[in-house]
């Protein structure tokens, strides 16, 4: 109390509703007036069971248990009296599991004047327990497949007083046939109390420092046979004797409880410690496990004592190598050796693209970097373009870029860059080739150098979409499409490996209005704005057949007065814009078309003697950059194209009937000398 009142409100808001759960709450003896407020919740809530013990436990091992054994559902959840429940919690974590057909659901975790894991619920969905993070989150506020806590007799040890739940969790998992996270819903508010009355918050004997972490590391290693991922796990313990175990225990006032935390870390690093697991350590953890192994306790004791101040340790660089300058480093007394505090392989680039826009034909990006620690003011900045298809690479030089939230000089701050890629001359001069090009951002800084797969922002933001250009090559013109892989990084699709820029049309009306025929349509390049695009629309007169030399076909048409020469030039009708309220019928998700209107009148000068010569075929012709595209125009699918199959017209003061009509392939086309329908009368 009063915790637990929030705590039962919390419970009996949930979406789930309560018919599909049951509470049992396990009273350890309180004295608090949590007995009288618990009965009161039952006589009001039939699904709540309440259990009392008269001689309380201690610890939470013993009630937890005991709750287990009493519950019936298919889930189980754990949860402590002081914390509290998101709405929707255990709606969305059964939703998961059985989505999933997870036996554990890790539903995210805040915490309330206390620390939790990010990383772990970094990912919703269905996860490894090897290559995700899940393992850094072992407190066990979790949904719980029943059956596989009862089958594996998995139950928390009550002769542990401290980690008890890590250990309960580590067997869960190691039985476990899958898991899941809920990671973007705030699930579970781990409290920390006011009144100090969290178990975590007293002191620990040697036991409850040690014990725990002796039992972890042995289930590990003796039930994970993946070796990789035996060493991430073991790398989480390792850590924990890092970061806890030592601190704790060789801060001890009492000389015998330093000895013997100490012997029991040495014990468990001789037990369980391969090289590969200091790759899962920072470097502070490291030079700790590293001592340890020397049994230098003295110095052990002094590193572990001055641990808060190991981020703000800074770097030396020294003939393309990088230390840290923690305690005992290059002392005049006592001095370490150097590769005690190499982090060259530690330094890791982290870059950012914070823009993509094009100028013209160029693309301008901007983005920023930065290496944890270290001041890249005068480091070297690249754009490194690697082709996908044969590891080709091309580099360009970076700019410095505006800084507004970086103070120049400060070590860890970010670095601002700015590239200017021209995609007709990146190449030495030339087009780039066609193919997919992956953006990298390489920085060179105090003799080393750096490479990384450049990001781009989650909501890409930073990425102008449609973002495509036409590119003129030998060949022709070919698409450039900048574009977010699946996993956020930035590459160009040049050519359409993945993003082809194509040009379409469709006419979706057409009519006649005396002798002016009116045609309205769309056209558009995919993955290019249609404000860039440039929009003209022939007749190009098509050859005609040879003709007959005799017969009936010949009289035909000498009546209808076709000359044995038709045209060669197209016909250009007047075109204008117009506003498309949404894409057509049959234009790709990626299309952004420009609307248009085109007119064409048969009362100009010659226009009408001029059709009637040959059949006409309707294209229209597409340019963005000076680059062309020619389309065949096409009606747009029905009900846009109301239009019937064939229009038949006949102008003033003409002695032949002209037809607009689709042709076999799907295309329009104007006959205007009665090749395909010939006059009637």
């Amino acid at each position: 109390m009063p915790y637990l009142v929030e705590c039962l409100d919390s419970v009996f808001a949930q979406s789930l509703g309560s018919s599909r759960f049951e509470v049992i709450v396990v009273d350890d003896a309180s004295d608090d007036g949590s007995e009288d407020e618990l009965r009161r919740r039952a006589e009001a809530h039939p699904s709540m069971r309440l259990v009392r013990r008269e001689v309380g436990s201690g610890g939470p091992s013993a009630p937890r248990n005991q709750g287990m054994e009493l519950a019936t559902g298919r889930y189980l959840f754990l949860m402590d009296a002081d914390d509290i429940l998101g709405e929707k919690a255990l709606e969305l974590m059964v939703e998961a599991a059985d989505r999933d057909n997870s036996d554990m659901v890790l539903g995210k975790l805040v915490g309330v004047g206390r620390s939790t894991s990010v990383k772990a619920y970094g990912k919703s969905g269905k996860v490894d327990l090897y290559t995700s993070e899940i393992y850094r989150a072992l407190s066990p506020q979790k949904l719980y497949r029943r059956s596989v806590v009862v089958d594996n007799g998995i139950r928390f040890d009550e002769s542990l007083w401290w980690g008890e739940d890590q250990v309960f969790v580590t067997e869960f998992h190691l039985a476990s046939a899958g898991t899941s996270v809920v990671g973007d819903y705030d699930c579970y508010y781990l409290r920390q109390r006011d009144d100090g009355g969290n178990i975590m918050q007293r002191s620990r004997n040697v036991e409850e420092v040690v014990r725990y972490v002796e039992i972890l590391m042995d289930l590990v290693a003796e039930g994970v046979e993946d070796e990789n991922g035996r060493t991430r796990l073991l790398g989480r313990h390792f850590r924990t004797v890092a970061d806890d175990m030592l601190p704790v225990g060789l801060a001890h006032p009492d000389t015998e409880f330093r000895a013997q935390v100490w012997e029991r870390a040495v014990a468990l690093y001789e037990r369980h410690w391969t090289p590969a697991i200091r790759g899962e350590l920072t470097a502070y953890e490291s030079l700790q496990l590293r001592l340890l192994a020397d049994g230098d306790i003295e110095r052990s004791t002094e590193v572990a004592r001055r641990a808060a101040e190991a981020a703000d340790a800074p770097l030396l660089f020294d003939a393309g190598r990088a230390y840290r300058r923690y305690p005992y480093f290059r002392t005049d007394e006592q001095a370490l050796p150097d590769e005690y505090f190499d982090v060259t392989d530690r330094l890791r680039l982290k870059a950012r693209l914070l823009s993509s826009d094009w100028d013209g034909g160029r693309l301008e990006l901007t983005g920023d970097c930065r290496v944890a620690g270290t001041d890249l003011d005068t480091a070297a900045v690249s754009l490194l373009l690697r082709h996908r298809q044969d590891d080709r690479e091309l580099r360009l030089p970076a700019r410095p870029g505006a800084a507004a939230d970086a103070t120049a000089g400060d070590a860890g701050a970010p670095t601002h860059w700015g590239v200017t890629l021209d995609p007709a001359t990146a190449d030495n001069g030339a087009p780039l080739t066609p193919g997919v090009w992956d953006a990298r951002l390489t920085v060179a800084f105090h003799g080393l150098e750096r490479t990384v797969r450049l990001p781009v922002p989650s909501d890409a933001a930073g990425l102008a979409q449609p973002a495509g250009r036409l590119l003129a090559t030998p060949a022709g013109a070919t698409g450039v499409v900048p574009y977010a892989t699946k996993t956020r990084r930035y590459s160009l699709d040049v050519g359409g490996t993945h993003h082809p820029v194509t040009a379409g049309a469709t006419v979706t009306d057409l009519s006649w209005d005396g002798d002016r025929l009116t045609v309205h349509g769309a056209a558009w390049l995919t993955e290019v704005p249609a404000e860039l695009l440039r929009l003209s629309l022939a007749l190009r007169p098509r050859e005609a057949p040879p003709a007959p030399s005799g017969g009936f076909g010949a009289l035909r048409r000498l009546l209808g007065g076709r000359s044995p020469q038709p045209p060669t030039e197209p016909i250009e009708p007047t075109l204008s814009d117009r506003t498309v309220a949404e894409p057509p019928a049959g234009a790709p998700a990626a299309a952004r078309p420009r609307g248009f209107t085109a007119e064409l009148d048969l009362a100009a000068n010659g226009t009408t003697e001029t059709l009637t010569r040959a059949v006409w075929d309707l294209w229209l012709t597409v340019e963005q950059g000076g680059q062309r595209c020619d389309v065949r125009l096409a009606p747009a699918p029905a009900p846009a194209f109301a239009a019937p199959p064939e229009i038949h017209h006949r102008p003033r003061n003409s002695r032949t009937e002209m037809t607009l009509y689709t042709t076999k392939g799907g295309y329009l086309a104007l006959d205007g000398s009665g090749e395909h329908f010939p006059p009637k009368n």
